[in-house]
């Protein structure tokens, strides 16, 4: 990760002398600071831990567990700035090249929903339960961006997103019978023989009798391809991140979990 994270920072510091607002060709693209507000949606196998059976999307997962009960809310922000070599004499007018970088890039995913465990005296009480991640990344890429006419932009965007992030559930789960603790059909799993989380279709396991609740540090590594249209100060954009994050957890087996996302951002932008 710090091999990859030094590529784009040695570019920054090569290019640090031709980094001015220039006045010169291409003298209408200049360097720029951003804010952004997103909404994220979680796609493809967001969510699939890897080396167990579990669902290929968490969101999905808990729409069909849930129904219309579930309550998902996914959104993000952040502050960057986009850096443009200056003069690019031997590239047409109107094109220019640079760096980009995420100072704050916020995230959350956040899952609350009804489900019952069952007591000692066999009824099934319902309570709510939640799953929340939360992260935090700092993004370098490069950017290239066209101007085709007046006060329009268009961004592309590839970045490397070096990502801490925090997750705490707490689920339903129960206590496997000894015949089959081994079996990895579930998502969560303690040492032992206690489970919690994903159901498996055809499953024989019993109701679930007690709650899991934990919390799990994560670091990982995302890589981020986008683009922004932008008219004046305003922008509109998106963004796919692809990359996982590896969690330790203070009880529960640490997970590497699959981090898929798509970004819809709005914005604005400052000369």
């Amino acid at each position: 990760m710090k091999k990859l994270l030094l590529i784009p920072l040695t570019m920054l510091l090569a290019c640090g002398a031709a980094f001015s607002q220039g006045t010169v060709k291409n003298r209408a693209i200049k360097n720029n600071s951003y804010f952004n507000l997103s909404y994220i949606r979680p796609i493809m196998d967001y969510g699939k831990i890897e080396g167990n059976e579990s669902p290929n999307n968490m969101l999905k997962y808990y729409k069909k567990k849930a129904g219309d009960d579930l309550q998902h809310y996914s959104a993000g922000l952040n502050v960057g700035a986009n850096f443009y070599i200056h003069p690019v004499s031997w590239i047409i007018e109107g094109f220019k090249p640079g760096l980009c970088v995420d100072f704050i890039d916020l995230g959350v995913d956040y899952y609350r929903f009804n489900d019952g465990v069952q007591n000692q005296s066999g009824v099934i009480d319902t309570t709510k339960y939640s799953d929340l991640t939360a992260s935090y990344s700092l993004n370098v890429g490069v950017i290239a961006t066209i101007n085709p006419v007046k006060n329009f932009y268009i961004d592309l965007t590839a970045k490397i997103c070096p990502t801490f992030a925090v997750n705490y559930f707490k689920i339903p789960a129960f206590k496997a019978p000894s015949a089959i603790a081994s079996w990895d059909v579930y998502e969560y799993r303690m040492p032992g023989d206690q489970y919690g989380g994903y159901d498996v279709s055809g499953s024989i396991y019993p109701v679930p009798d007690q709650e899991a609740e934990d919390t799990g540090i994560g670091l990982g590594l995302d890589y981020a391809f986008g683009f922004n249209l932008r008219y004046s100060k305003v922008s509109i954009g998106c963004e796919w991140f692809l990359g996982n994050i590896r969690y330790s957890y203070d009880t529960w087996t640490d997970q590497k979990v699959n981090n898929q996302r798509l970004k819809v951002k709005l914005g604005l932008s400052f000369d």
